[in-house]
């Protein structure tokens, strides 16, 4: 599966060089997709982001992301695993084709290991801006990157996102 590692990081790479797109004010936006890798250690309280987002109106869909083969214990409703993808990168389910055929406004990414398939993952949501931690080498899809204190990450990560205007 390493070939496959390759393959899709080259695909996002390609991917990525597009046009930048004008990033649309936090008041203006309605979708928000929060993309978390949960095979690392968490420290951002995902319910409670989530529901602050709802809180403001906002319309909010979590996912999860692992390399495992069988996906940890966790309280996701909706987990993306590697082998969910072809060799070449290309979805094996409908549901994640139909996932990735949808738009969103922003995409947080709940993830410092700037992992190749969470961004394979979120690059396809066609977002209007790419949120996440500050990470180093940085990753070259976000559009804002966060460095949150660990106490309350979930806060900082709201506080800075509603300052964004367009």
């Amino acid at each position: 599966m390493m070939i496959q590692k390759l393959i899709i990081e080259w695909l996002f790479r390609r991917r990525i060089k597009k046009k930048i797109i004008q990033v649309k004010g936090f008041k203006k936006i309605k979708k928000i997709v929060i993309i978390i890798n949960l095979d690392e250690k968490k420290t951002c309280e995902l319910e409670a982001l989530i529901h602050s987002f709802k809180a403001l109106g906002k319309s909010v869909q979590s996912i999860g992301v692992t390399l495992a083969d069988e996906p940890p214990k966790q309280s996701m409703p909706t987990i993306i695993r590697k082998n969910d993808f072809s060799f070449f990168g290309k979805p094996k389910t409908s549901w994640i084709q139909q996932f990735f055929n949808k738009k969103c406004d922003y995409v947080i990414l709940i993830d410092r290991s700037n992992n190749y398939l969470l961004n394979h993952v979120a690059i396809h949501c066609k977002a209007n801006c790419y949120i996440g931690y500050k990470s180093i080498p940085g990753n070259e899809l976000l559009t804002l990157q966060i460095a949150p204190l660990l106490e309350n990450e979930h806060e900082d990560f709201l506080r800075y996102i509603k300052l964004i205007e367009s």
